[in-house]
């Protein structure tokens, strides 16, 4: 289990984000962000919203896991996980 410290969800435009906890926190310039898969166009809202200089980004689409319970299969749901590359560090 990972700590809470990272995961600060944002909803704007009915796009829920959530921040991942970054490996260290001196001069971060890549940020991992986990979204629903409908997200699109993540730099667009970054850099309007928010006014993040974003050089680039990138997104994975991630599959839930899957797990099986008393012969009963449970997948959590599916996301999107965006890492997005900054211009100049935070």
């Amino acid at each position: 289990m990972g700590s809470r410290l990272g995961r600060r969800i944002v909803h704007f435009a009915n796009l829920p984000i959530k921040l991942l906890m970054p490996t260290s926190f001196t001069n971060i310039r890549e940020i991992a962000l986990k979204t629903t898969p409908s997200a699109t166009k993540i730099k667009r809202v970054l850099e309007s919203l928010y006014g993040f200089e974003v050089e680039k980004a990138h997104t994975l689409n991630m599959e839930g896991k899957k797990k099986k319970r008393g012969g009963a299969l449970f997948a959590q749901p599916d996301y999107k996980k965006a890492y997005v590359t900054l211009r100049s560090p935070l």
